[in-house]
């Protein structure tokens, strides 16, 4: 093969294997963004529930205060 035919195949590969490892590096980062945000999604979640957990918390203590305030002990009532 003459010269310049070899250096255009090797032109064309080199081309060629930077397109692919483009397209690879790309079909990694979407995957990893849709991983991420599925991730932040899942994470405010669990805040929330967390927070609902602790206010559902906070008001049965308060109740329950509320409620031994107003009822005398064993003790009071003889």
């Amino acid at each position: 093969m003459p010269r310049t035919e070899l250096t255009r195949m090797g032109i064309a590969c080199a081309v060629a294997i930077v397109a692919m490892s483009f397209l690879a590096l790309d079909a990694i980062v979407d995957v990893n963004s849709s991983v991420i945000a599925k991730r932040i999604e899942l994470a405010q979640a669990s805040i929330a529930d967390a927070a609902m957990s602790q206010h559902q918390l906070a008001s049965a203590v308060q109740a329950c205060a509320h409620r031994d305030q107003q009822q005398p002990t064993a003790v009071e009532r003889f």
